[in-house]
């Protein structure tokens, strides 16, 4: 929770750094410009950061609330069209998850550019990944790890903080930094942030690897007709080959895999059992 109501999470910083570009310029001329470059910029998986440009000209060819969803997003529009099948698509009958970042944004009730992408992770984000996630852990070892700063007082008193109290140059969190002070030294408080991801694109090259071509070729998502076989066979190949890092996209099709292998097994009758 801390991230999320102070500013922690350096993706807001970029955001920021992108929303003063888009006020700048006016729309009709960002999106032909960075939609063009965002098209024809190469996906530099493997090069340093600053020469990734393609999301962020990605990112200033939208508008904040569909630029925002669009840097979180796992499975990106063109990676989406791709993936599903022909059929799954006219299923859909145009729905986008970007629905879902516009109903919230339109509650948000601020013109505050940190405020309101704040404010869509505390309401998707927050509850749908890191809060399903902790409970499961936490709660299995009877700990409640999200209070106090999960406490909806302090969360509706942080809510009304200007964001330059919550963002201030590279520091995120800063008015929760600057109240620690008296009490933590400053290399831990000011230490780089440090994620704790696991190795998910290395696993998949290498004690993984014959695991997620099992999975993703064959038949249990197959049977689905939900995918686009050829595509999740460049998925696959793209990154057990090195050439791309697709590592999140396979591990979210890796887990709807392992959910309807889970739903098959359970739904199987129990054996009838002979009496003696």
């Amino acid at each position: 929770g801390g991230d999320e109501n102070m500013g922690g999470y350096r993706r807001y910083r970029f955001h920021m750094m992108e929303e003063k570009m888009r006020g700048g310029l006016p729309y009709g001329l960002r999106r032909p410009l960075f939609g063009f470059l965002g098209s024809v910029y190469p996906k530099a998986d493997w090069a340093p950061r600053v020469f990734r440009a393609k999301t962020t000209f990605q990112a200033l060819a939208r508008d904040s609330v569909q630029a925002y969803f669009h840097s979180v997003s796992i499975l990106r529009d063109d990676m989406r069209r791709q993936l599903f099948s022909q059929r799954f698509r006219q299923e859909l009958g145009g729905y986008n998850a970007l629905e879902v970042f516009r109903r919230h944004a339109a509650n948000a009730q601020t013109d505050d550019p940190l405020a309101l992408i704040q404010y869509l992770d505390i309401k998707t984000y927050l509850v749908g990944d890191i809060n399903t996630k902790v409970d499961r852990a936490s709660m299995a070892h009877s700990l409640e790890v999200r209070e106090p700063l999960m406490d909806h007082p302090l969360v509706e008193w942080l809510a009304s903080l200007p964001s330059s109290l919550k963002i201030k140059g590279q520091e995120g969190k800063y008015v929760f930094k600057k109240s620690m002070e008296p009490m933590l030294p400053r290399d831990v408080l000011y230490r780089p942030k440090m994620g704790f991801a696991v190795p998910l694109s290395r696993w998949f090259r290498g004690p993984l690897k014959e695991r997620v071509r099992e999975a993703l070729l064959g038949e249990t998502l197959r049977a689905t007709g939900l995918f686009n076989e050829a595509y999740l066979r460049h998925l696959v190949d793209a990154h057990q080959s090195g050439a791309r890092d697709y590592s999140s996209a396979i591990w979210t099709t890796l887990m709807f895999e392992a959910f309807l292998r889970n739903c098959q097994t359970t739904a199987q009758p129990a054996p009838l059992v002979r009496s003696a």
